[in-house]
């Protein structure tokens, strides 16, 4: 459940031990190896070369903290921004139940320096609920994400698409 994959990451992040043995051992699946192989790359890349890693269809905390864990587990010394990406009415509805679990991680909490992406979108959401509909529940969102912001003393930066 959502609880304990939190907590589990929550451990990871501060854990001083490796978490992902050699590939060669590990023998991943090709989906797993993808993902694994691009955070190696990401740690070889100089910091002035990232940007934001943005997360499709983000649907809870656990999904920021993992991406999190990967850079930190993968080597990437100077880690990227991690921005969900809130897309369908339901993820509108829940993010700022997810932003306020992430922003209470203080291991996560205290990389960020004060400051956090989170990106809206337009279409799901609108194919989703239609566009008036839509309209309304990111005007929602994004004044619930800015009230927990605020009592996180985080400063939400919010793009859309």
């Amino acid at each position: 459940d959502e609880s304990s994959r939190i907590a589990w990451l929550e451990t990871e992040l501060v854990s001083k031990r490796p978490l992902i043995p050699a590939l060669d051992a590990l023998k991943p699946t090709d989906r797993v190896r993808e993902v694994l192989d691009t955070f190696y790359v990401l740690a070889t890349l100089p910091a002035e070369c990232m940007g934001a890693y943005c997360i499709s269809m983000s649907r809870s905390a656990s999904d920021i903290l993992a991406v999190r864990l990967l850079q930190v587990k993968c080597g990437v010394v100077m880690p990227m921004r991690v921005a969900p990406l809130f897309e369908t009415r339901e993820d509108l509805q829940n993010a700022p139940v997810v932003m306020e679990r992430v922003l209470k991680v203080a291991a996560y909490k205290g990389v960020i320096s004060g400051r956090h992406e989170v990106m809206l979108g337009y279409s799901d959401s609108s194919k989703d609920a239609g566009k008036i509909a839509s309209l309304w529940e990111l005007h929602v969102a994004m004044e619930s994400l800015l009230t927990v912001g605020k009592e996180a003393g985080v400063h939400l930066n919010f793009f859309h698409g």
